[in-house]
């Protein structure tokens, strides 16, 4: 069977249940005015509403899910064009290459791929299944990852990024490893061009715990709700080229999150990241909020082109 992960707010059972019943309570959330929304789930995980005039990165998370609607925006919802983005950099990096894109995963189930794969929505986040060979081989049930709601980031939680997303699904090949585990998963959040956090998740499949550190590997006891502490490593001797390739992805944005890998000494792009976790997951301490909020000087105006 192939491993599979689905994003954490499905563990709320409004979302997750199938039925007419979920079904009109997502339509009536839907309904609801986006800034009513944010602000009751905001409430929900921070018990506090935010702020119109922003000061946390929570804060400024809401703003831009309220309010950016440039086309850099855009990019970070839809996982191919952050691909096309980043190599059009020309950098030396490597980017899982794509196997196949579309629609219709029932064409494709018995295509062995003559590798080791991960199927994604090309939109949403979280969602992934991984195996080898074909998907049926695998394990994988396509009527069940059609069934993937993917699009909930943006009906349901109103980030505009992925409402700007080609639909379907795609097929990338695996990043390999030695041992054939998941590499670790380094996130840089990066302001105004410049890496100031870097947030380590290891590994991405199963029980991941998590651990926060400067841009120079001062580990910090930093920590987001509901996860594991991870404990404090050496740094990686790909850091600082790592932090380059991550300022150079992320210098045209105020902020970016850009997610690479290690994989024993290779790097690889993994995903761009505009809103991450909807800043609703409260850090704790929460002094750290304001302190990464401190370093975002958000936008005049964050309206561009929609499309």
């Amino acid at each position: 069977m192939a491993e599979q992960r689905v994003p954490g707010f499905t563990k709320n059972p409004w979302i997750v249940r199938d039925g007419p019943v979920p079904a009109l309570a997502r339509r009536a959330i839907s309904l609801i005015p986006l800034p009513l929304r944010r602000q009751a789930f905001f409430l929900y995980r921070h018990h506090r509403f935010f702020s119109w005039r922003p000061r946390t990165f929570s804060e400024k998370v809401q703003w831009r899910i309220l309010h950016d609607r440039r086309d850099l925006i855009a990019v970070g919802g839809d996982k191919i064009s952050m691909k096309e983005y980043v190599a059009a950099l020309g950098l030396d990096i490597l980017i899982p290459r794509t196997l196949w894109s579309g629609e219709d995963l029932h064409a494709i189930q018995d295509r062995n791929w003559g590798c080791a794969w991960v199927l994604k929505p090309v939109t949403g986040s979280g969602y992934a299944a991984f195996g080898t060979g074909s998907l049926r081989e695998s394990g994988i049930d396509v009527d069940e990852v059609g069934r993937w709601r993917a699009d909930d980031a943006h009906r349901i939680y109103g980030e505009w990024q992925y409402s700007r997303s080609r639909p379907g699904f795609l097929v990338e090949q695996r990043i390999p490893t030695r041992d054939g585990a998941s590499p670790n998963d380094y996130r840089f959040f990066v302001f105004d061009g410049l890496v100031h956090t870097i947030q380590v998740d290891t590994p991405r499949a199963g029980d991941v715990r998590r651990r926060f550190y400067t841009r120079d590997w001062r580990p910090l006891e930093v920590r987001l709700t509901g996860m594991e502490l991870a404990p404090a490593t050496p740094p990686p001797p790909t850091l600082a080229r790592m932090v380059e390739l991550a300022e150079r992805i992320g210098a045209a944005y105020d902020f970016i999150r850009v997610d690479l890998y290690d994989a024993d000494g290779t790097i690889w792009f993994g995903e761009l990241t505009p809103t991450p976790g909807g800043g609703l997951p409260p850090f704790d301490p929460p002094e750290f909020d304001l302190e990464l909020g401190q370093q975002w000087r958000l936008p005049v105006s964050g309206r561009g082109e929609e499309g």
